[in-house]
């Protein structure tokens, strides 16, 4: 998806270690979806915690959506576009729970930028290579 196969957590794993992500996240106990194309990754946070991922959406289902297509994901994680712009421009969108996804903000601009951090050499050569 972003070029190699531990994005998902290699970015988990950094968005833990990051204690404005907690800090951000620690009243949250809820889900959220990243629809990337036609792929879902689920990310279960509890207090402030990544605590479960699953590459599909849970029966009990998600808070929060962030839907996009993959090239808008592409251009997220190669820091083309910033979060508040793909959002102006509704390349990613959001579905669900919209209270939610307002309050958790603070938290998905971190986890995008986490994200970012772990796939932005990845993304590069992606581009290059097509």
């Amino acid at each position: 998806m972003f070029g190699n196969d531990t994005w998902l957590t290699d970015t988990v794993a950094s968005a833990n270690n990051d204690g404005e992500f907690s800090e951000a996240a620690e009243h949250f106990d809820g889900s959220i979806a990243l629809e990337i194309g036609n792929q879902t990754v689920w990310l279960k946070i509890y207090r402030g915690e990544i605590i479960d991922t699953e590459p599909f959406v849970p029966q009990f289902g998600a808070t929060f959506r962030l839907v996009g297509d993959e090239s808008a994901w592409q251009q997220l994680a190669a820091d083309d576009i910033s979060f508040s712009q793909a959002l102006y421009e509704t390349a990613i969108r959001s579905k669900g729970n919209k209270l939610e996804a307002n309050r958790l903000r603070d938290a998905v601009e971190l986890l995008v930028r986490h994200l970012q951090n772990n796939t932005l050499g990845d993304t590069a050569e992606m581009a290059v290579a097509e």
